[in-house]
């Protein structure tokens, strides 16, 4: 008797040896979760306009260096694992590898910068993340998204236009640069993430209060 894809929804047939369809499976190693959908450059526009405004207003705060020390420290530990000359797991030194090249070609504010908005979209619009594995696969390919050199080009005959593809990462590999990323800005991208839902409720409240004083103010005229 054929097994139905484990996904919710899905009726497909589950593949041979696993517990989703070839679509679900597909989605589960490009993604994180069978049911993530891909966070895309567009997505993160506005929590990345918010996150950048916060930085100009602090301009002067500390925390925004010590975030790049602690990349810096990340990207320090992905050199040290490529001089060990082959030593430790083929995906550890993937991971150390991508890690490296996206330091060497994306300034560290702007990693910095990227990471923080993943984190602030995660807390506006949680449901957009299946689970913690995907979020941190997103993570990833957000910021692996940000070097021209895992991008390539292909020809899409359909519409007539160039469009751009951008190589993936094994899923263990994935899931090692996803540890180290959060390492490096988690504590900071969780704390401006609550800032900003905090900051955004006392809005709301302030609102809420100012309609309800108008509305007391007109049922006062005679």
């Amino acid at each position: 008797m054929p097994r139905h894809c484990r996904s919710p929804g899905c009726t497909a047939e589950a593949t041979r040896y696993g517990a989703f369809c070839t679509s679900h499976k597909a989605t589960l190693r490009r993604h994180g979760d069978a049911d993530q959908r891909g966070i895309t450059k567009a997505d993160l526009k506005a929590p990345l306009r918010a996150i950048r405004g916060r930085v100009e207003r602090n301009s002067g705060n500390p925390v925004w260096g010590q975030s790049e020390g602690r990349w810096q420290e990340v990207v320090s530990h992905a050199h040290a694992v490529l001089a060990r000359q082959g030593a430790g797991s083929a995906y550890v030194r993937q991971a150390a590898s991508e890690t490296v090249k996206l330091a060497e070609t994306v300034e560290a504010r702007t990693v910095m910068e990227t990471a923080f908005a993943v984190y602030l979209m995660a807390d506006q619009q949680p449901r957009r993340f299946a689970s913690d594995r995907a979020f941190r696969v997103q993570l990833v390919r957000r910021l692996r998204g940000l070097a021209e050199a895992n991008a390539g080009t292909w020809f899409d005959h359909d519409t007539g236009r160039m469009k751009r593809v951008y190589r993936e990462l094994p899923p263990q590999a994935a899931k090692v640069m996803g540890e180290w990323c959060a390492k490096a800005f988690g504590a900071v991208g969780l704390f401006l993430a609550r800032m900003d839902r905090e900051q955004r409720e006392a809005a709301a409240r302030k609102a809420d209060a100012d309609r309800a004083a108008m509305t007391a103010a007109l049922e006062a005229l005679t």
